[in-house]
């Protein structure tokens, strides 16, 4: 974010608003945006160089100020109060001693004008100072929220694809509830209500939709496009529901207008994401160190593969049927919109498609993120809505290194092999709670493709059933996984109890079976699987 130094903010502010107590030194320190001092959840998460706005400090309280002060100097922010000019002598003893720079406002001016004042400054000259700016992003979305408000007579927020709260307004006396207050504190959208933005009426409308969360004010809604690309949303609260008749057509233009302004926003934001997903191709390529975008990824992170589900036979066919440039198309939707919705649900995630699998990187992320899990249930919601497909997730727990995110990416191309070949039910999975298929899914893969970690006897088993007719592997193999229950296996197998003795008895003349032995019992277990394939298939509930 581009900061404006002390002195240009108080020159910026005309009109003896604001005036700077500290010596000269302070007058370079600088300002990157203003929190309200009296809200803890905010200043939690507030950046060194904000204003903190000391509303009802009482200056005159020495232990207050001098918390205040504390405050400020811990967050490496400066500290505006309300103080006559020039100020009272215990005061400048007092400021003397401070570790920050302090302005003094004038007494009569409210604080909701101070900070509208110094947030639509900075905001305006962000829009000027970042690479396609020129006037067209912030400070012009702040005067567009302004006077949407004074049309319509509500309180106007503007969020971005990733629920960023960009813009507001900020006349006097406009109507506020909870969730508004909160979100202009947390610059986005709270958590609780989430699903009320991201209401699919209101992203797939080309008109107004009105909504009324319960506990919040009336609101309506207006997607922000630019053609068929979504920008974001334009959000009014009104005091009641009869204040927000009529005012379609002009949400509808100020949607047009914003979309201009948010486009130049856009444009940063996508060549940040650009540079993020060719980093994660490179790592999980292995080609980190070699060539690769500076900065690399970003770590710790969760990794997540998404890859098409498979269920039923005739699916699999269609699905191998289907041409490579059409399954193609499908995944690069699903990469857009894994990438929509991290951002919307405040990650910063980074995304690639390699082969028939989409990866996407989801770096551990602020206050304003919501779980992985929550991510993806509705991400996968919104694939079977919007694309008309269903996809199997698989993610992998935390990631520290580049080593241990290859480490995550195989794990997971393992997991949705095993899922697919299993036929699972699409939808999410950990690839920390299929840890034990995966192990044994090495483990049997090595004994199909290395002869000597093989005994022979599953091979001179399945040579006997194919030319005697005969079901010795199936037998075994269903008696093994069911550790000797002769009741189950037999059930399984749809044969009498006595009819499975036998065959035992007969396995163990004929072939040497020992399954009296434990060792013999598990290298038996694993030739047959390698042979015969993996255990019946999970359901997804």
């Amino acid at each position: 974010m581009t900061a404006m130094p002390l002195e240009q903010l108080v020159e910026a502010l005309q009109g003896g608003v604001i005036s700077l107590l500290s010596d000269d030194a302070a007058a370079e320190w600088p300002v990157t945006g203003a929190e309200l001092l009296d809200h803890p959840e905010a200043l939690a998460a507030t950046a060194p160089g904000h204003l903190l706005l000391g509303v009802g400090l009482d200056i005159a309280d020495r232990d207050a100020l001098g918390a205040a002060l504390r405050t400020a100097a811990d967050q490496s922010c400066a500290l505006a109060v309300k103080c006559p000019t020039p100020p009272p002598p215990e005061l400048t003893a007092q400021l003397a001693t401070a570790r920050v720079p302090v302005l003094a406002v004038d007494p009569r001016v409210p604080w909701t004008r101070v900070q509208r004042l110094v947030t639509t400054i900075l905001a305006a000259r962000r829009a000027v100072a970042e690479p396609g700016g020129g006037g067209s992003t912030g400070g012009d979305l702040f005067s567009l929220a302004n006077a949407v408000a004074g049309i319509v007579g509500g309180a106007v927020a503007v969020m971005d694809t990733q629920q960023v709260v960009v813009a507001y307004s900020n006349l006097p006396d406009q109507p506020i509830d909870e969730t508004r207050r909160r979100g202009i504190l947390g610059r986005r959208v709270p958590e609780d209500a989430l699903a009320d933005h991201l209401n699919r009426e209101v992203w797939v409308s080309d008109t107004v939709v009105r909504r009324h969360r319960p506990g919040d004010l009336p609101r309506a809604a207006m997607v922000i496009r630019a053609g068929e690309d979504v920008l974001g949303s334009l959000w009014v609260a009104f005091p009641d529901e009869a204040a927000a008749a009529d005012c379609g057509p002009t949400l509808q233009e100020a949607a047009r207008v914003a979309a201009l302004h948010m486009l130049a926003l856009r444009r940063q934001v996508d060549a940040e994401q650009e540079s993020r997903d060719r980093a994660l191709r490179h790592a999980l390529e292995g080609r980190s160190g070699q060539g690769g975008p500076p900065g690399g990824v970003r770590l710790p992170a969760v990794l997540v593969g998404l890859a098409e589900a498979v269920q039923e036979r005739g699916d699999e066919e269609s699905w191998e049927a289907g041409t490579a440039a059409r399954r193609r198309a499908a995944l690069l939707r699903a990469l857009d919109l894994a990438v929509l919705d991290g951002r919307s649900l405040g990650h910063e995630p980074a995304a690639a498609l390699i082969g028939d699998r989409v990866y996407v990187l989801l770096p551990a992320a602020g206050s304003g993120s919501v779980s992985t899990g929550v991510l993806l249930d509705h991400l996968l919601d919104r694939a079977r809505h919007s694309l008309h497909r269903s996809f199997t997730a698989v993610d992998s727990p935390t990631v520290e290194t580049t080593s241990a995110l290859l480490a995550a990416r195989r794990d997971i191309d393992a997991a949705l092999d095993h899922l697919r070949e299993r036929r699972a039910g699409p939808g999410a999975y950990h690839a920390g709670d299929l840890r034990p298929e995966l192990v044994l899914r090495r483990l049997v893969g090595a004994v199909r493709e290395d002869a000597e970690l093989r005994t022979g006897i599953a091979e001179r088993l399945r040579a006997h059933d194919a030319e005697h007719a005969t079901d010795y592997c199936a037998t075994l193999l269903t008696y093994l996984r069911h550790f000797g229950d002769v009741a189950a296996a037999s059930g399984e197998l749809h044969i009498h109890q006595n009819t499975l003795r036998l065959r035992l008895r007969r396995a163990e003349e004929l072939f040497g079976v020992a399954l009296a032995d434990p060792t013999r019992r598990l290298l038996l277990t694993l030739e047959l699987t390698a042979l015969a394939g993996l255990s019946e298939p999970p359901t997804k509930g």
